[in-house]
């Protein structure tokens, strides 16, 4: 029996797109008049449990559609991602799982503009399946009663986020935006946007390593994820 069944606490683990960062929504440069843009992107999170016992690499390539009116911006988003997650702990499970996966989003946010600053809110809401080792991994330990696992092969996405940009020249702004819920169920990102090519960052704790469990303190981790989007008019 494992030594984590013996202490009457099961680990809970997610979808692993669930231990991502939210990608951020494009705020474009123009937000005057209505505009429909078409972007590729690619995105890396990384994660680390908070005792280093488990990790995840994970990467997002995305074909997003974004429409800008007014003070509306949409955002709809098609992605597949890929990565591995190394599990520790429960003893015939421990080791590095493979990761496999595509879905679907859609962003949409309202904003408003005060001189150069802009600030508003929004929401995104996706659905996707995942496959690979790490499903069947989270699939069987729950089946043998070793942890907790949220194990049907689709999974929803549901976030909701204030943003704030500002607006630095004609080709360059700076925007903010803040993510509740999942995936990442906090995650804060730093977006550039400079003549149409958007470069973003989000650092923060992984609260989803520690949601669930008993000692939700020592179980939370890290995550990192950096990514750039492309606008294909351009070209």
């Amino acid at each position: 029996m494992v030594s984590i069944i013996s202490t009457g606490c099961l680990r809970t683990y997610f979808p692993s797109v669930y231990e991502s960062s939210e990608t951020p929504m494009i705020f474009e440069i123009d937000n005057n008049d209505t505009l429909s843009s078409k972007y590729i992107s690619a995105d890396l999170t990384l994660t680390q449990r908070k005792d280093n016992s488990e990790s995840m690499q994970l990467m997002k390539a995305n074909y997003i559609i974004s429409h800008t009116k007014d003070h509306i911006n949409t955002n709809v988003r098609l992605f597949g991602f890929s990565g591995v997650y190394n599990v520790s702990g429960l003893e015939k499970f421990n080791g590095t799982k493979t990761i496999f996966g595509f879905g679907g989003n859609l962003g949409v946010n309202f904003n408003f503009k005060v001189n150069e600053f802009r600030f508003g809110f929004g929401g995104n809401f996706g659905l996707g399946v995942e496959f690979g080792e790490y499903y069947s991994f989270r699939k069987t330990a729950k089946e043998e009663g070793i942890i907790k696992s949220e194990t049907g092969l689709p999974f929803l996405s549901l976030t909701i986020f204030p943003i704030l940009a500002y607006q630095f020249s004609g080709s360059t702004i700076l925007s903010s935006q803040l993510d509740l819920g999942f995936p990442g169920l906090l995650s804060p990102s730093l977006v550039l946007n400079n003549n149409d090519n958007l470069y973003w960052l989000s650092w923060g704790p992984d609260l989803t390593f520690g949601l669930g469990n008993q000692n939700f303190d020592s179980e939370m981790g890290q995550r990192v994820a950096i990514g750039f989007f492309i606008n294909l008019n351009k070209f």
